[in-house]
């Protein structure tokens, strides 16, 4: 016969104690005897005198005094030494746990078909009686975090079950209130986890015992949990630390502005100049850490500084933030981005630099990548969103603003959701570069939560993490994430395609097909090239004999009709333009000279992916058979297939094309998005795969440092240019809102001059005139025109503009190079040439870049 204990733990609960023991007399399960067993942490009312007057009746129940400081995670592991029973239950006494769900937690123990079951409020049916809104927040919010390190919704549930072998895992020093967060680390991608609804009931009578100070230790144990060193030792140290290096950061900072350097010069020298001395005194001090070698100090100096400038990353795009958006003086921004940079460098500090010691166990790896997940994923959309409205437009993107300024259902060069999406959200934030960049941010945003979701529902949620560190850094996604373009919803409906597919190969949900003609056809409205896409699962349904039975099945007729109904607004604009998008994107991209281009094409992939993760795709994809053997043998089938078809259909493509024909840079990205979910599994603990070779882990690890540290240098240049009065090439394609106004001066110099408007043309085929729009002074950008002007391609600038209009204007030709300003288009179209002029523009005294352009006296259409 199986035996279960019912563990309550107990402090002043006399006025509970006879209802809750008259219904779990009512309890009874087949084949398992119950036994109750209440652990006191001295209770100073009757309610152990009450126990003992029930235990005198019934030999099931018993009283265990615990001595000490009162604590319920230690009150448990008390209760469960004391006992012999081959499963645990643990419970609260105040009544707020629904009895009669006892036997349905301890069933799928009985079974052995899991290890830990969960009362849950969080799942479907589950939930809290007559909760107000702000308390059903706050108790989600609370318990948020802890997700991170679990696999079940609610991590601070105080009701579950489990097998009593599962408490062996648990670390001697857990403590707290909550003991089901410290067994589920303990037994992280080990224990057979599930949940059950139930709805959480206020108690009656009697105080809850949560204090402020549960509280705070609740968080401090979980992000020891974590592997920080936290503690309010190191904090307060760390603060007082903190503020003397906020002294001298803010005195060297003030001085270096009064003797003429630029902000981004002074802040990177006083931010260093502090973290010097911040290091001697945290190392020392803060984190009591002491060295063993010059080895071990000289890599805990490196991690520091490398931490150190990720919050120097941080600190200057809330530095420029609030002096280009919010226009604060930079003697006061400076103190919030002090502060910013101190918070994160306390949190690297702790979690890297001075980390608790480090236990090489199936959990604490699972951990470690998580956290590394966590760190990764919330740098990288802190850095997009924080530089997101600080840092010019690239021409690109300004371009696609273009489209917008001209809304319509087709363009000749991409289908419109582009221009739909920027025209909403510039509606709510203004043609500024973050209303611009928003849309994409949030495609970026829900591609890695869609990446996350589709890598759960193969694998598992460790694996799930990586995925997530994986697309949000890897230069394939970020960029897609990040800037204005057609890429980036493309990017967000091939994820969440992928996603419905895997939803039916699981589940054989004949829903899912929905979503899948959904997402075809908005992708569609995106780029074309999601068309390989749809080639895709035409391939994978044909060889695959588990998808062979839907050809028989309406839904994926009715998901290819929803596709199709979607695109219709491209289609019947391309039947009233001569099908002249579909020309440009086909036949129009085909005729021209034959080039062999395949190695450009392996470049690009090598750019993209990072030759770390090249390494792994390959590594995958040769060894899929004996990384996927733990699947059931269908399944592994239906996966390998998924895995193979998804990428190889669309990567053969380009690679036919690139025989003949030079492709673009970025056309491969979506290719690799099928194979995340399967490396993010490879490197995860939970397949055994490639966790033990420290040398790939390293690796991996070490090119996410790096590409952060890339990105973020990148974004902290944009806005606050290179210290020094350093200049790169760079700066020759950006940079372009100082030359919009320096246009602008020439405009109104020559309107003032000759009393007409001149003529602004752009040589190039629309770069130039997209960027001096958007950054055009009076927004008046009708004489704001492209290359077309002298004949040449222009894509939609053809048709956005009329150049015979300005016939016999003054003209100001604007080139990227020189000698495009001498070219025989430029004289046929104009008279009264002059010679091409080379200007330097500056901002904060130090040279950004070149500035070429050339006037004449007249347009000749």
């Amino acid at each position: 016969m199986n035996t279960a204990t019912i563990i309550i733990p107990t402090l002043n609960e006399e006025a509970n104690i006879d209802t809750l023991l008259t219904q779990l007399d009512t309890v009874s399960i087949n084949e398992c005897t119950l036994d109750i067993l209440f652990v006191d942490d001295q209770s100073t009312d009757q309610t152990v005198a009450k126990i003992k007057q029930w235990a005198k009746n019934n030999t099931h129940i018993s009283v265990l005094q615990r001595k000490g400081v009162p604590d319920l995670t230690k009150s448990v592991l008390d209760g469960v030494a004391s006992c012999t029973s081959d499963y645990i239950l643990v419970m609260d006494a105040d009544l707020s746990h629904p009895i009669d769900k006892i036997p349905e937690l301890l069933k799928p123990l009985l079974a052995d078909t899991h290890d830990v079951v969960v009362g849950s409020r969080y799942i479907k049916d589950g939930g809290a009686d007559n909760w107000p809104i702000h308390r059903r927040f706050l108790s989600w919010f609370g318990g948020l975090p802890a997700r991170t390190l679990t696999d079940v919704k609610d991590t601070t549930s105080g009701f579950f079950a489990c097998k009593r072998s599962c408490f062996e895992k648990i670390e001697p020093r857990a403590r707290g209130y909550k003991i089901l967060l410290e067994l589920l680390v303990a037994g992280l991608d080990q224990f057979r986890t599930t949940e059950i609804p139930i709805v959480f009931t206020d108690r009656v009578q009697g105080q809850s015992k949560l204090s402020k100070t549960q509280l705070i230790q609740y968080f401090q144990r979980l992000l020891e949990l974590s592997g920080g060193s936290i503690s309010a030792i190191t904090a307060k140290r760390f603060l007082l630390v903190g503020l003397m290096g906020v002294v001298v950061d803010a005195a060297v900072f003030y001085f270096l502005l009064n003797i003429n350097w630029d902000v981004g010069s002074a802040h990177i020298t006083s931010f260093f100049v502090a973290a010097l001395s911040n290091y001697f005194f945290n190392s020392i001090w803060s984190f009591e850490y002491s060295h063993r070698s010059l080895r071990s100090w000289a890599i805990k100096a490196a991690k520091y500084i490398y931490f150190g400038i990720i919050a120097l990353i941080i600190r200057g795009g809330v530095l420029a933030i609030l002096i280009d958006i919010f226009n604060v003086i930079p003697e006061l921004a400076i103190y919030p981005a002090i502060l910013s940079a101190a918070i994160v460098n306390y949190f690297g500090a702790s979690f890297m630099v001075f980390p608790q010691e480090e236990k090489d166990t199936k959990a604490t790896l699972s951990i470690y990548w998580r956290t590394i997940a966590v760190a990764t994923v919330g740098f990288m959309l802190i850095l997009r969103f924080l530089y997101a409205g600080t840092t010019e437009l690239i021409p690109d993107e300004a371009y696609y603003w273009n489209y917008k300024q001209h809304l319509d259902i087709g363009y000749l060069d991409h289908p419109p959701l582009i221009a739909w999406g920027l025209w909403l959200c510039t509606a709510l934030f203004g043609d500024s570069e973050f209303g611009v960049r928003f849309f994409s941010l949030l495609c970026g945003l829900g591609t890695i939560i869609g990446i996350y979701r589709l890598t759960t529902l193969l694998f598992d949620r460790t694996s799930a993490y990586i995925a997530a560190l994986l697309v949000s850094v890897l230069p394939f996604t970020v960029a897609t994430g990040y800037l204005a373009t057609t890429d980036a919803p493309q990017m967000f409906f091939w994820t969440m395609c992928l996603y419905f597919l895997a939803k039916i190969i699981l589940h054989q949900s004949s829903t899912a097909w929905i979503g899948v003609g959904i997402c075809i056809g908005l992708g569609l409205l995106s780029k074309y090239s999601i068309a390989l896409l749809a080639l895709s699962i035409v391939i994978y349904m044909l060889i695959d004999r588990n998808m062979r039975k839907w050809w028989k099945q309406p839904v994926i007729y009715y998901s290819a009709l929803f596709a199709l109904l979607l695109f219709l607004p491209v289609i019947y604009w391309n039947a009233q333009n001569d099908w002249n998008s579909f020309t440009f994107q086909t036949t129009r991209r085909l005729d021209r000279a034959s080039l062999f281009s395949t190695h450009y094409l392996f470049l690009h992939i090598l750019i993209l992916l990072t030759p770390t993760a090249v390494y792994l795709y390959l590594k995958s994809l040769f060894n899929i058979k004996s990384l996927l053997a733990t699947q059931e043998k269908e399944i592994l089938t239906s996966y390998a297939y998924f895995f193979l078809v998804f990428t190889l259909v669309p990567f053969s493509i380009y690679l036919y094309y690139s025989f003949s024909y030079y492709p673009r840079f970025h056309w491969t990205a979506v290719a690799w998005l099928a194979l995340i979910p399967l490396v993010a599994y490879a490197l995860s603990p939970t397949s055994k795969f490639l966790h033990t070779n420290k040398t790939i882990v390293k690796s991996v690890i070490y090119t996410t440092g790096l590409l952060c540290l890339f990105y973020g240098a990148l974004f902290h240049y944009a806005a606050l240019g290179l210290p020094f009065n350093t200049s790169t090439r760079f700066a020759d394609n950006y940079f372009w809102q100082p030359v919009a106004q320096r246009v602008h001066e020439l405009e109104n110099e020559i309107k003032t001059a000759s009393g007409q408007a001149p003529i602004i043309i752009g040589l190039s085929k629309w770069s130039i005139a997209s960027a001096l729009r958007f950054y055009d002074a009076d927004q008046s950008v009708d004489n704001i025109v492209s290359r077309n002007s002298i004949g040449r391609s222009a894509t939609m600038f053809e048709q956005w503009a009329n150049p015979a209009q300005w016939k016999d204007h003054p003209v100001i030709f604007v080139a990227i190079n020189p000698n495009d300003l001498d070219s025989k288009e430029v004289r046929q179209h104009s008279s009264g040439l002059q010679a091409p002029v080379k200007e330097i523009i500056y901002l904060n005294n130090n040279k950004l870049r070149d500035f070429h352009y050339r006037i004449a006296e007249r347009y000749v259409p």
